[in-house]
């Protein structure tokens, strides 16, 4: 059993994996945020630690050209379908992060700080992470800024549950430009290695998105595509798969389990936690 007493959940907003099963209800045939710029940029795309956590492992069933499997991965590592109806940004944050109870559906972030657990929000501000009721959320303007901020609550909040989304990607995806979307790619995945290195045997670090927003895929600002899942903590020297989940809610699910707050007879997605323990 692993004893873990912080989450960290690292948002890579619009980084897509690939064409979701129902892709053409949402005008996104063939949109793939990671394939394209891996096609297209060739070896421009350097993002040595995200491979190592197992990025490229995720397409196995249609391998990238130069984002690699990797034998060994340090991370464990999946991918999720969105399963509301719907492409806006908020209503992929509302399944990832709310679940639903016996009598309504709750935000993590809420139902965590009502039980007295630290609860952390660094990003841009969306409506729905704006209208969170908790103590301890940062406006940042850019990914510089984040991760300064990140790199501080790391520093001073030693438990609970710490979300933090970079702005710059989804900016970039946003005015479809691929090539500063590459640019910050690159530039993240050194600030993750940085990160992985300062996090303790107790940390649990999530590296996901909460939608796609493929730059190269012309009139649609929400891809309909397959959304990262890699796991990371240092207590386990290696990762395996974790295959394809139904929902992103499997997010919320393991960060309750994290803290003792998992109920499998009535939340709707499965807890994660079991798999990174067997």
């Amino acid at each position: 059993m692993m004893d873990l007493n912080r989450v960290i959940v690292l948002d890579l907003a619009s980084l897509g994996m690939g064409e979701g099963p129902d892709a053409n209800r949402f005008n996104s045939v063939n949109a793939d945020t990671i394939g394209h710029l891996d096609a297209s940029y060739a070896d421009r795309v350097v993002v040595p630690t995200l491979i190592d956590l197992g990025l490229g492992n995720i397409r196995w069933d249609n391998p990238l050209a130069h984002i690699p499997e990797v034998s060994t991965s340090r991370g464990f590592y999946g991918k999720m379908c969105s399963k509301v109806n719907s492409a806006s940004v908020n209503s992929g944050l509302r399944e990832m992060f709310d679940f639903n109870a016996s009598t309504r559906t709750l935000s993590i972030f809420d139902l965590l700080a009502r039980q007295f657990n630290n609860v952390s929000i660094i990003a841009s501000f969306a409506n729905y992470l704006e209208n969170q009721n908790i103590n301890n959320s940062v406006q940042v303007p850019d990914d510089s800024k984040a991760f300064i901020e990140l790199s501080n609550k790391l520093n001073s909040q030693h438990d609970g549950f710490i979300y933090c989304q970079p702005p710059e990607l989804k900016s970039y995806a946003k005015a479809k430009d691929a090539d500063g979307y590459v640019r910050q790619l690159n530039w993240l995945d050194g600030k993750i290695q940085s990160l992985c290195e300062t996090l303790e045997r107790e940390d649990l670090l999530i590296i996901t998105a909460n939608f796609a927003n493929d730059p190269t895929y012309q009139g649609q600002q929400i891809t309909r595509e397959y959304l990262p899942l890699l796991i990371y903590t240092s207590s386990i020297e290696h990762g395996r798969s974790l295959g394809i989940k139904r929902s992103s809610g499997v997010i919320a699910s393991t960060i309750l389990d994290v803290f003792g707050l998992y109920d499998a007879d009535t939340m709707e997605n499965p807890s994660l936690l079991h798999n990174l323990e067997n």
